[in-house]
């Protein structure tokens, strides 16, 4: 009942925001002129060069100061599109001008009495060239032209963004704001009106006697395929799941991944029916169209986020669950991303409309705020009940990455509440965008990298059915499989986390298609340069953002690589250790480089540097030149490498690390001494596990003269042989070493399966030995002594005195 009365609550406040703010039709700026890109026909693919110029000249006519960023956006993709087309008609005329040449080649030089056709023939292709010649250079024109605008859109749409976002307005908590919404100008009714107007006669037109059946069959067909062609859907995908896919964690990524596509399948297909019955049956005005097409887009985006909800809780099935999420949280959290999606479905619906019908700037602010505001009261109740169904169920906080989920969204949604409270509407609209847009693709990368790694793990692995009926088929050795899996799972995952990166730090208005074509068109050469080093100063803060990224990258390679990949090799422990110690050093000689690249930095602006250098190398910094080397040869020829057990002046023990100065050595005592690297290089170094991995375990005994030699080496060996730790091959044996005036001296030894097992096994023979001499009656030879006795009582007083 607790959790049906705040669900309540939570409805009963968000229809409460949602009605105040119904009125409120509200755009981006100021009374944006929409007649310049609403007049503009569509720009066919075979466009001329005069085509295009005229295009590029309408949309300067469009670029003005009071156009709103909607309206700059198109305009820059228009833009955009003139460079591509004149690119290629550039590429094309080049061609051209390349078959002419060739022609005039073949004609070869002007002779005095050449024919009179060859003449016409030049003359011709002469002229030709010329033309060809002028729209290759006319191309380029446009296509320079082209891409400037764009750069020139994306400076003021910036502009824009800066001056909106440092500018404040009335905070949530004044009246101002609220009547702003409550009550906007005539101007915006108007406008209002007009839209509602030219949707009215698009109903009307739709339900108009003849074919009104058309479009209500389409709103029917809608209506079943969002509620009952889901259900069925979701079910056959779980009888396909269960039927065509193994035992394991694919299933399960592969339901959540069906199941998020099958609620983004159906409403957005729900969608498109009522659409294409409505442009079917009706006639659209341009504004209606418009709005259609970005309601089309919304409803996709917003079933996306419920289809995620769906997937990532799995209340239907919660032993499919990909996350490890409690029950208890997932029960709690169900209503999230369906009130989440339907809020934005109408606030951003709100925001297309102000967009077509351009609204006023006030209204654009407010509504902005509105939406900021109620997007973070749901965020804020979602983890106010998420604690407290942690602290009511007593839950665990999840381990690593994971628990610090709830604290970053917590510290965002605080973040957009203070700048709603203070007036920074347009910042907190920011923040929220930024809050929506990371969360959707953090959720799909982790669906995507899951089934993916499930994916690898089912198909190539030897531990999987699929993985032995591959290899069985290609006829891969296991090892293989296991390497090919591994590799494979790592570089799709990498891929994933570098795309799911870029599109989190998508700047805002700019779609995916933009930012890759930005990517191709980035051009860094007119930038000013600081001194002779040729630093551009904003490329600073990138270089510093690629070397902390590329050192976390570097981190998580050599991690991959020491425990996912390199243990699927045949590799001992000291290979992979050195192998992982020479990626990294590889590695951030590499990013160094690269963040030198993007700096700009010229090598032979530092000579200086390594002139001053080469006198600090050749005093002071010899030894640890001399150390470095000796650290790249340690770990090329290898003499000595991680796990081995070495002596080397009076230091005993295992190599832990090797590093390029030092090497750590760990001693019997659990200390580490740390050896400079020379030394391996130029003293004598005892390794005693490099040529042989066995230690040998020997007792030298000395017993009496007239003790059974041959009853003594039986002994012997049966207590080595029932020794555990003593191997069968090479077996134990025992040697007649001395005969002396002291005993006999018997020496026997076996061997065990590394020199670190010898002292325990000494030990525990000792023990074992001893006691059956013992048991047996017989007795070690004791040393011989001399005592001298002196007798006091034969000797005279003055003697013993």
């Amino acid at each position: 009942m607790r959790r049906v009365s705040l669900n309540s609550l939570c409805t009963g406040i968000l229809a409460l925001m949602l009605w105040v703010a119904l009125p409120a039709w509200s755009a981006t700026d100021t009374a944006a002129p929409r007649t310049a890109i609403a007049e503009m026909p569509a720009l066919a693919e075979d466009a001329t060069l005069d085509q295009l110029s005229d295009r590029l000249d309408l949309i300067r006519q469009g670029v003005t100061s009071n156009a709103n960023d909607d309206l700059l956006a198109q305009l820059r993709q228009g833009a955009l599109q003139v460079q591509r087309q004149a690119d290629a008609l550039g590429t094309e005329r080049t061609a051209n001008l390349q078959r002419v040449d060739d022609q005039l080649n073949v004609l070869g030089p002007v002779l005095p009495d050449e024919a009179d056709s060859i003449k016409r023939q030049r003359q011709q292709l002469t002229a030709e060239k010329k033309a060809v010649t002028a729209q290759v250079q006319q191309a380029t024109q446009l296509a320079q032209s082209g891409r400037d605008l764009a750069a020139q859109i994306i400076n003021l749409r910036r502009g824009l963004f800066n001056s909106q976002v440092t500018s404040r307005a009335a905070s949530p908590l004044s009246p101002a704001f609220w009547s702003t919404l409550i009550r906007p100008t005539a101007d915006d009714l108007g406008r209002l009106r007009d839209l509602r107007d030219e949707a009215v006669a698009a109903v009307d037109s739709a339900v108009s006697a003849g074919i009104r059946g058309f479009f209500i069959g389409s709103l029917i067909a809608a209506i079943l395929v969002w509620t009952l062609g889901r259900r069925l859907l979701e079910r056959f995908l779980a009888w396909a799941v269960l039927r065509w896919l193994p035992e394991g964690r694919l299933r399960r990524s592969a339901l959540a991944l069906g199941v998020g596509l099958a609620t983004l399948t159906t409403i957005g297909g729900a969608v498109s029916l009522v659409r294409w019955g409505l442009e079917n049956s009706a006639e659209l005005g341009p504004d209606i169209a418009s709005l259609t097409n970005q309601i089309l887009t919304l409803v996709v985006f917003c079933s996306f986020i419920a289809g995620l909800g769906r997937a990532m809780l799995m209340l239907a099935r919660p032993s499919w669950r990909l996350p490890t999420i409690p029950d208890e949280v997932a029960s709690a959290l169900h209503w999230f991303a369906p009130v989440l999606g339907g809020a934005l479905m109408l606030l951003l619906t709100q925001e297309r409309i102000n967009s077509v019908i351009a609204s006023s700037l006030a209204l654009t602010v407010a509504t902005n705020g509105l939406t900021a505001l109620v997007v973070a009261v749901i965020y804020a109740v979602a983890l106010v009940q998420y604690r407290r169904i942690r602290r009511q169920h007593q839950l665990e906080r999840p381990p690593g990455l994971a628990g610090l989920i709830p604290f970053v969204i917590t510290a965002w949604v605080a973040a957009i509440l203070l700048t709603l409270l203070t007036g920074y509407l347009t910042l907190a609209y920011f923040l929220t965008g930024k809050l929506l847009w990371i969360s959707v693709i953090a959720t799909c990368t982790y669906l995507l990298v899951a089934a993916f790694g499930d994916l690898c793990e089912t198909l190539l692995s030897p531990r999987q059915p699929g993985g032995l009926a591959l290899a069985s088929a290609l006829g891969l050795a296991p090892r293989h499989q296991a390497q090919a899996s591994t590799v494979l799972a790592g570089v799709g995952r990498t891929v994933l986390l570098f795309t799911a990166a870029l599109l989190a730090i998508l700047p805002t208005g700019t779609s995916p298609g933009e930012l890759l074509l930005s990517l191709g068109d980035w051009n860094v050469s007119g930038s000013k340069t600081l001194g002779n080093l040729n630093i551009v100063p904003q490329d600073i803060l990138v270089a510093l953002v690629l070397l902390v990224g590329g050192l976390f990258g570097l981190r998580v390679l050599k991690q991959w690589l020491s425990e996912r990949l390199l243990p699927e090799t045949e590799m001992d422990a000291g290979m992979r250790a050195s192998l992982v110690t020479l990626v990294g050093y590889l590695g951030f000689l590499f990013l160094a480089m690269l963040v030198m690249s993007i700096l700009r930095i010229n090598l032979t602006s530092l000579t200086w540097v390594v002139s001053a250098l080469s006198v600090g190398i050749g005093f002071g910094l010899q030894a640890i030149v001399q150390n470095f080397i000796s650290g790249l040869i340690l770990l090329t020829e290898r003499p000595v490498k991680v796990g081995d057990w070495v002596s080397l002046a009076g230091v005993e023990g295992d190599i832990r690390r090797i590093n390029v100065r030092a090497t750590e050595i760990q001693m019997s005592d659990r200390s580490t001494v740390i050896v400079p690297n020379s030394q391996f290089i130029s003293q004598n170094v005892r390794n005693v596990t490099m040529g042989n991995a066995l230690g040998v375990v020997g007792i030298t005994l000395t017993l009496p003269l007239e003790t059974d030699a041959s009853h003594v080496r039986e002994l012997l060996l049966e207590a080595y042989r029932e020794h555990e730790a003593i191997l069968d091959a090479p077996s134990p044996s025992v040697s007649f070493k001395d005969l002396t005036s002291t005993g006999l001296v018997l020496s026997v030894s076996g061997y065990v399966a590394g020199p670190r097992a010898v002292s325990g096994a000494r030990s525990d023979l000792l023990f074992t030995i001893l006691g059956r001499l013992r048991e047996q009656g017989i007795a070690l030879s004791s040393p011989q002594s001399m005592v001298l006795l002196q007798d006091t009582a034969t000797r005279g007083p003055d003697a013993a005195s």
